[in-house]
């Protein structure tokens, strides 16, 4: 008869069957995640040619003690107010029309140009040329503008 099995050992790889083992393991990693490897390679040669690898690279080690120093700045009494403002801020432009806004913004850059231009000329406005003015549908039109602008901002 045969001996009974009174102890039992697990079989410990030899260290080259464990880098053979890993390495195969590495490879097949490799092969499912190819275009992710390589975005991640593309990501890193734009980080490097505009140099922000470095910095990203200093800021890594140095991450608490640049936290650090930018906590501290932000506690200081001169940036309490916009601290505060800022959440009111981020409901205002939740409230705004932006497409009202870009479009009053693009007409007032006209009429800055305009005035610039009108301003290097030394002529003075009468009363006869306000008048005349009125005449121009342009004019007309900007100055019913800023008067329902008033209008509304009058109402309750």
């Amino acid at each position: 008869m045969a001996k009974p099995i009174t102890s039992i050992k697990k079989y410990e790889a030899s260290r080259e069957e464990q880098i053979e083992k890993d390495f195969e393991e590495v490879k097949a990693a490799i092969a499912d995640n190819k275009t992710a490897i390589l975005k991640g390679i593309d990501l890193l040669k734009a980080l490097e040619e505009s140099e922000t690898l470095d910095a990203a690279t200093a800021f890594t080690y140095k991450r608490k003690e640049i936290l650090a120093n930018i906590v501290e700045e932000i506690n200081r009494d001169m940036y309490t107010g916009i601290l505060e403002n800022i959440p009111e801020i981020v409901y205002l432009l939740g409230d705004l029309d932006l497409k009202t806004v870009r479009d009053v913004t693009s007409k007032l850059n006209q009429g800055m140009e305009e005035m610039n231009t009108a301003a290097s000329s030394k002529e003075k406005t009468s009363v006869l040329d306000l008048a005349k003015a009125l005449k121009d549908p342009e004019i007309n039109r900007s100055i019913t503008m800023l008067m329902s602008f008033l209008k509304g901002m009058g109402r309750n």
